[in-house]
C-alpha cells in the first residue's frame, strides 16, 4: 500500500516541484522531504499538513483515509451514524422516543456516554447519543434562555454536542463532526458558565491543528487563556492547564519548542495548584497528561534524544487513560525510528496495541512509522511482518 511518502512525491512532481522547491515551501529541509519521501521517517504530523497546504489538499488526502476504512468491521456504526446525523439535523424537531427524560436523567445519561468515550467503547456511545440528542432538543425547548434550568439544559446539550463530534471524527465523517463541533461553539455562551465558552475555543483548535493553521490556533487560545486567567477555581484551574497543553503542541507544530516548554511548564504549575483533572468531558488536566505533552513536544521537533531521554524520567500508565497512553507509545515509537532502534520502535508499538488495539490500527502515525521500519531493514523479522499485517 502507498504511504504518505510515495503520496507526496507524486503531488510534488504533479506540481512540478524539485525537493529543495517543496522543502523551501514546507519550512522543512531538503534531506527531510527526501527521507520522506523514501520511507525512511515517518513525518510529522506538522510535516504532513505543510505538505498539504503547500499542494492545497486535505491532510486526509495524503492519508489516504476513506471512509470505508474507518468503519471498516463496525457495520453496524455505519447505520447509527446515519441516526446521528438525523438527530443532528433535528434540532427544531426532535422526536424523542419512550418516556420522557429529565435533566436528571439526562444529565446520567451523558455520564455514562462520557465513560465509554473514555473507555473508547465508540459502538456503544454511535447507539447512546442519537436519542440522547432527540431529549436533550425537547428539554431545551421547555426551559426558558437564561434561567438556571434553560442554562443547566444548554449545558447538557452542550456536552451532547461535543461527544457527537467526537464519535463522527472517530468513525471518519468530517462534515458530520463539523456541524457538531459549530453547534458546540455557538451553543456556549447560552449555558451561563464563561468557561464552557473556553471550552469551545479549545475545541475549535482542534481543526486549526489538524490543517497545520498553528499560528491561528496560538492566536485564539492565548486570546483565551487571558479572558480566564484571574479564575483560581478547580474547574478553571483544569480548563486553563488543557488551554496550555494544547497550546504546546501548537507550537512544537510551528518550531518553537521553547514555547511549547513553556506551555507544559504552565499547565504542570496548574494541575500541581489543585486545578479538577477532568472540568468538563473530554478534558483531561491530569499529571499524566502534561507528562505525555512534555515527552512529545521533542518528538514534533525531531529531537529524538530529547524524547526518549524524557519519557525514561515518567511512568506513562493509566487503564482509564487508555486514549492518552496509547498516544505516548506512539510518539514514543517514532522517536525510537528516529534513533535508527527498530527494536524499541516496535517495542512501543505493540506497548500502544496493548492499550487501545483499535486507536493504533487506525492511526495514521502508526502506518507510516511501520513503513519506515520496514524500509528500514534489510530483511524483516516475523515479528515486524506479523504486526504490519495486523495494521493492514
Amino acid at each position: 500500500m502507498e504511504g504518505v511518502g510515495v503520496r507526496i512525491a507524486v503531488l510534488r512532481k504533479l506540481a512540478g516541484w524539485t525537493q529543495q522547491q517543496l522543502a523551501a515551501r514546507t519550512f522543512a529541509s531538503t534531506s527531510l522531504v527526501k527521507k520522506v519521501e523514501q520511507g525512511r521517517t515517518p513525518p510529522s504530523p506538522a510535516f504532513v499538513a505543510a505538505c498539504a497546504k503547500a499542494f492545497g489538499v486535505d491532510v486526509r488526502e495524503l492519508h489516504g483515509v476513506r471512509v470505508a476504512d474507518a468503519v471498516a468491521g463496525f457495520h453496524s456504526e455505519q447505520a447509527d451514524i446515519a441516526e446521528l446525523r438525523e438527530a443532528l439535523h433535528s434540532f427544531d424537531d426532535p422526536q424523542p422516543s419512550g418516556d420522557e427524560l429529565g435533566a436528571q436523567e439526562l444529565r446520567a445519561l451523558l455520564d455514562r456516554a462520557e465513560r465509554l468515550r473514555a473507555a473508547q467503547r465508540y459502538a456503544e456511545l454511535a447507539r447512546t447519543l442519537p436519542q440522547a440528542l432527540h431529549h436533550l432538543y425537547a428539554l431545551v425547548a421547555d426551559t426558558e434562555p437564561g434561567t438556571s434550568s434553560g442554562e443547566r439544559a444548554r449545558s447538557a446539550l452542550h456536552d451532547g454536542y461535543r461527544l457527537s463530534a467526537s464519535v463522527a471524527g472517530r468513525f471518519g465523517h468530517p462534515d458530520l463532526a463539523a456541524i457538531a463541533s459549530e453547534r458546540h461553539v455557538a451553543l456556549a455562551p447560552a449555558t451561563g458558565d464563561p468557561l464552557r465558552k473556553a471550552v469551545s475555543a479549545w475545541h475549535r483548535s482542534s481543526g486549526l491543528l489538524q490543517a497545520g493553521h498553528y499560528s491561528a490556533g496560538a492566536r485564539l487560545l492565548g486570546r483565551t487563556l487571558d479572558g480566564i486567567a484571574g479564575q483560581r477555581r478547580p474547574r478553571a484551574l483544569g480548563v486553563r492547564a488543557q488551554l496550555h497543553l494544547r497550546s504546546a503542541v501548537l507550537a512544537a507544530r510551528a518550531g518553537d519548542g521553547e514555547r511549547a516548554d513553556d506551555h507544559v511548564r504552565s499547565a504542570r504549575e496548574l494541575v500541581e495548584a489543585g486545578a479538577d483533572p477532568t472540568p468538563y468531558y473530554n478534558t483531561d488536566a491530569s499529571e499524566l497528561n502534561v507528562d505525555v505533552h512534555w515527552c512529545a513536544v521533542p518528538v514534533e521537533r525531531y529531537d529524538a534524544t530529547e524524547a526518549v531521554t524524557r519519557a525514561a524520567r515518567v511512568v506513562i500508565a493509566d487503564p482509564g487513560k487508555p486514549e492518552r497512553v496509547a498516544h505516548h507509545h506512539i510518539d514514543q515509537a517514532r522517536a525510537w525510528v528516529l534513533r535508527g532502534d527498530g527494536e524499541r520502535a516496535l517495542g512501543e508499538l505493540h506497548a500502544a496495541r496493548r492499550v487501545s488495539p483499535q486507536q493504533v490500527r487506525a492511526h495514521p502515525s502508526v502506518r507510516e512509522t511501520v513503513r519506515a521500519l520496514v524500509a528500514g531493514e534489510r530483511r524483516v523479522s516475523a515479528g515486524l511482518a506479523a504486526f504490519a499485517r495486523w495494521v493492514g
